[in-house]
């Protein structure tokens, strides 16, 4: 689980699905935004599109939480990010956390040998 201080509060997913850049990738679409805080943000959304059952969606938000949590002390601070699974079809954290990492790393919200990458 992520720590409190990186979780997304609801009423600013709503603001940062309306103003946030977006990238895709088959997995899943990254939304993301500055903020004014020190610490980045995140949040997971799985709609019911991808699959009916709840057990299927909260795993696959597990595997994505857990993908950034590893990935969190290399993370740029003062981001909201927004993760939207497109798929069912993630397999298990072996094959998330670098997809995770990928995307991260365009958006320009991971440290690479300490220089943020752009």
């Amino acid at each position: 689980m992520l720590p409190k201080a990186n979780r997304l509060p609801a009423p600013d997913i709503r603001l940062l699905l309306r103003k946030g850049k977006r990238l895709h990738d088959p997995m899943f679409q990254l939304i993301y935004h500055k903020n004014n805080l020190s610490v980045s943000r995140f949040a997971f959304i799985v709609s019911t599109k991808i699959d009916k059952r709840a057990t299927v969606r909260n795993r696959i938000k597990r595997l994505l939480r857990e993908s950034v949590r590893l990935l969190l002390p290399n993370a740029t601070s003062g981001f909201d990010v927004i993760f939207i699974a497109k798929t069912a079809d993630m397999g298990d954290i072996s094959q998330v956390k670098p997809k995770t990492e990928d995307i991260l790393k365009k958006a320009g919200l991971s440290i690479v040998r300490g220089k943020a990458e752009n």
